[in-house]
C-alpha cells in the first residue's frame, strides 16, 4: 500500500475513546445530579495515536451553572489541574452536558462556545440529558456515541474532537464503554 493511501485511510478511520467504569459513573451521576442544569468536568488518563482512554471524570463542583452553559471557577479549576500534574495521568479533555429546555430535547452536539473552547489534541465529552418514560438498554450509537436510561433519564454521551478545517470544526470519536453497554436501563418511576 502506498504512503499516501494509509494516511488517506488514517484520516477516514474513526479515532476511540474508551472510557473506564469510574469515569462513566462520575460523568452521568454529575449530569443527572443537577438535571436542568449544565454540569462541567475534567477528563484525566491517557492520549494515544489513535485511541484516549479516560480513566477518571472530575467534576467542577464550584463551577457556575446555568440552563445553557456552564463555567469554570477559574481560580478553583487551576488548583485541580496543578495537583493533577502530580498524578501518573494527563488532563485529556472535558466533559458537560446539555438538557432538555421545555420541549427541546438535549442533544449532544458542541455549540458555537463549546466549539470555541476546544483546543486541538484533546477530547470533550457531552452528555444529552432528557427525561424519559420508558426504559432503554444502554447501546452504542451508529454516530459513535452511547445511550440508555437511568432513573427515569435518557442520556445520550457522544465524544468529540477539534479539527482546524471543515464546516463544524469538529468531528465525533466513538466512545467505547464495556461497563454501560448492555446496562439494563431503569426507571425509578414506576
Amino acid at each position: 500500500m502506498s504512503k499516501g493511501k494509509r494516511s488517506e485511510e488514517k484520516k477516514k478511520k474513526r479515532r476511540k475513546i474508551i472510557v473506564k467504569e469510574r469515569a462513566f459513573w462520575s460523568m452521568v451521576l454529575s449530569a443527572i445530579e443537577v438535571f436542568h442544569l449544565e454540569t462541567l468536568g475534567i477528563l484525566l488518563g491517557l492520549k494515544g495515536e489513535d485511541t484516549y482512554v479516560v480513566e477518571y471524570a472530575i467534576p467542577f463542583q464550584t463551577a457556575q451553572k446555568a440552563k445553557t452553559w456552564v463555567s469554570p471557577n477559574e481560580r478553583r479549576a487551576s488548583r485541580v489541574k496543578k495537583i493533577v500534574h502530580l498524578l501518573p495521568v494527563d488532563v485529556i479533555g472535558d466533559y458537560h452536558s446539555h438538557t432538555e429546555i421545555g420541549d427541546s430535547k438535549a442533544i449532544p452536539h458542541p455549540s458555537g462556545d463549546d466549539i470555541a473552547d476546544m483546543e486541538e489534541g484533546n477530547v470533550y465529552i457531552i452528555l444529552a440529558v432528557n427525561e424519559s418514560e420508558k426504559m432503554v438498554e444502554w447501546h452504542n450509537n451508529t454516530d459513535g456515541s452511547i445511550s440508555g436510561t437511568l432513573g427515569g433519564y435518557h442520556i445520550r454521551m457522544l465524544a468529540h474532537e477539534y479539527i482546524k478545517t471543515g464546516k463544524f470544526k469538529y468531528k465525533n470519536v466513538e466512545i467505547i464503554c464495556p461497563s454501560a453497554v448492555g446496562l439494563k436501563g431503569s426507571s425509578l418511576r414506576g
